[in-house]
């Protein structure tokens, strides 16, 4: 069943997860690892990496895009993670985790994405 209350834009950034907190893969935590998204929402994002991670862990995500270019240091779990071949796509719900750049992505997201 559909969950996503925002639509999403395909998208092909590259970047860099950092594992913040993960349960059921500890010797992960602090670990980075490189993405690939495929859709991005103001809230939320799908995103392929070669490395299984597990629903509910934690992640700090850091993505540079944009003209001009911006930083922005996010925080998501992740919701859901579908094995395709030797890749892993993963859904994440962002948060509003202190010392991340939420709001002003939210704020920015829909220049960011315009075409």
């Amino acid at each position: 069943m559909e969950q996503r209350t925002e639509a999403r834009i395909a998208s092909d950034i590259r970047f860099f997860v950092n594992i913040h907190e993960s349960s059921h893969e500890p010797d992960m935590v602090g670990m980075s690892l490189e993405c690939e998204a495929v859709d991005v929402s103001a809230h939320g994002m799908q995103f392929s990496t070669h490395s299984e991670l597990s629903a509910g862990s934690q992640l700090n995500i850091t993505i540079g895009i944009g003209e001009p270019f911006a930083m922005y240091l996010l925080r998501g779990q992740i919701q859901w993670v579908r094995p395709r071949d030797d890749i892993y796509y993963m859904g994440i719900l962002l948060s509003d985790a202190a010392e991340t750049d939420l709001k002003r992505w939210v704020d920015n997201f829909d220049t960011q994405f315009s075409s």
